[in-house]
């Protein structure tokens, strides 16, 4: 009986450890809808704080109007009269007894604090407030969105980003909101598109007395103007923008010199995707006419003579076919179901540091494998090893580990290659990537698009399609440079999709070298 409580009592301390670990979890702001929904309520509970604590302060300087009128009404009648008005002792005694006894009182109630609930509120709710990486992080979203889709300020305050109307036409972007991605730029070494977005930056005068609550005054955005000229050569031009102003206009000679002489501080690395990339993530591309075709494919697995998969191949060389309804409704409902709750930020391989975030990848992710999914529903992996199977007449075992992606507002994968060149231990005991079959597991119509830079290829997400090439070239199994793709940023809405990595040594006897090749397989 006592080994049996023992028990009960450490599953309820496991239960409590797992239920501290999630709400310990950060939030991701940028892709979880529960979380933006979150955050939303909570803002909308702080502002109905601040209002009931701008209710107590009105309260409060009512009263002390009331009092200023009242023990005013005896000077406005004394006015010019004052040694006859002070002669009468009906006028003389209330002003000895308010200056010695009101005036007291007066001090204590200034120094009342005013609406402490409030401000205990909101001292208690700052923890769960997003943290300056989320904020950065949604900043860079935005950057991303508007430089790979070249969304000027004057679009992308309209809602228009690559010829997409978001909703309103009219968007709730501040000038806090303008200045936050224009130094975002300048801080990226991107001088003009920053002085573009200073220059754009909408100066409310009915606002400025709030705004410089929050931090922000029209002499900043004249500083940043100014310091852009100056780095582009345009000193006379910033002089002009720093003479309006009265502040800067007097210190106009010593900003002028300190931005001449101090034109570069320390700033962030912010990779740039070449344009052959931010090219095709555009609704602008054409794409090429191709001399491929579609077809039903029944040669890669006995099983599909009777139920032909719809193939379309996109690149010969390298080898690059889509296919069309794979993944029925329920079973990419039931990935999702498991999977979404467990997403994480994901990581890229580094030869020397490992497994580290970056800029270059920002998504969430989780894997199925036999190891994070219950024996109940490993049933679901041997599903999906057998598809792939199907699909690319290559080996995989039953319970194949798949990775689940979720890509969310401005979240993208720059171009990379999927074969590790031997970056990966775990390449000497398996082989490197030779293929990677991609899952869509649901449509993502404004942007998200897989793109092969080098090809001029793009696939759209579309629910149901799986996008199937080899990472190795087939007669010598050397890296094929040619497969470098990219995940372009999300526009609106999320895009999932589920990728399997299939390993280069157990195809030795399905997909063996017939030539010597250059590729030193390990360092």
């Amino acid at each position: 009986m006592l080994v049996l409580a023992s028990i009960h009592l450490l599953l309820m301390l496991l239960s409590g450890a797992e239920s501290f670990m999630e709400s310990q979890k950060p939030k991701e702001y940028l892709i979880s809808e529960t979380a933006k929904k979150d955050l939303m309520k909570l803002d909308k509970d702080l502002i109905t704080n601040l209002m009931e604590y701008s209710d107590k302060l009105k309260k409060k300087i009512t009263q002390l109007q009331m009092i200023a009128r009242e023990i005013r009404e005896p000077l406005d009648a004394a006015k010019g009269m004052e040694e006859e008005y002070l002669s009468n002792p009906l006028h003389s005694f209330p002003l000895i007894r308010h200056m010695h006894q009101d005036w007291p009182h007066i001090e204590k109630f200034m120094k009342m604090p005013v609406g402490q609930d409030e401000i205990n509120f909101l001292q208690n709710k700052l923890p769960e407030l997003p943290a300056s990486e989320d904020s950065k992080d949604a900043s860079k979203a935005m950057y991303r969105l508007a430089r790979t889709y070249n969304v000027t300020p004057w679009e992308l305050s309209n809602g228009l980003i690559d010829g997409i109307q978001l909703g309103i036409s009219q968007t709730h972007l501040t000038p806090l909101d303008f200045f936050e991605i224009g130094k975002l730029c300048f801080q990226w070494e991107h001088t003009h598109a920053a002085l573009l977005w200073f220059t754009s930056t909408p100066i409310f005068e009915e606002y400025e007395p709030a705004h410089k609550v929050l931090g922000f005054r029209k002499n900043d955005v004249a500083l940043m103007i100014a310091r852009c000229l100056v780095e582009l050569g345009r000193k006379n031009e910033a002089e002009d923008v720093l003479r309006e102003q009265s502040y800067t206009a007097v210190n106009m000679s010593k900003l002028i010199e300190l931005y001449d002489t101090h034109s570069v501080y320390q700033r962030n690395y912010e990779p740039i995707h070449p344009l052959q990339y931010t090219d095709l993530c555009r609704s602008s591309h054409v794409p090429s006419p191709s001399r491929l075709h579609c077809r039903y494919n029944s040669s890669t697995s006995p099983f599909l003579i009777l139920a032909p998969l719809k193939m379309e191949e996109i690149s010969l060389d390298p080898y690059i076919v889509v296919y069309h309804d794979v993944l029925s409704t329920n079973k990419i409902e039931e990935i999702i179901r498991w999977g979404d709750p467990r997403v994480e930020p994901t990581y890229v391989l580094h030869r020397e540091l490992g497994d580290i975030r970056n800029n270059e990848r920002t998504a969430l992710g989780t894997w199925i494998s036999r190891n994070t999914l219950p024996p109940s529903n490993w049933n679901l992996l041997r599903y999906m090893s057998q598809k792939i199977r199907y699909l690319t007449g290559l080996k995989v075992m039953d319970l194949f580990s798949l990775q689940l992606i979720k890509y969310g507002f401005g979240a993208h994968y720059g171009p990379h290659t999927d074969y590790f060149n031997s970056s990966n231990r775990g390449v000497k005991l398996t082989g490197d990537r030779i293929a990677t079959a991609l899952f869509y597991l649901n449509d993502a119509p404004h942007g998200g698009a897989t793109v092969f830079p080098e090809l001029k290829l793009k696939v759209n997400a579309e629910r149901g399609k799986v996008l199937f090439w080899y990472n190795l070239k087939g007669e010598t199994h050397d890296l094929d440079e040619k497969t470098m793709h990219g995940a372009c940023p999300i526009i609106k809405g999320f895009k999932y999709v589920l990728t399997a990595w299939i390993d280069e040594w157990d195809q030795m006897f399905i997909q063996p070298t017939y030539r010597q090749g250059i590729r030193h397989h390990f360092f």
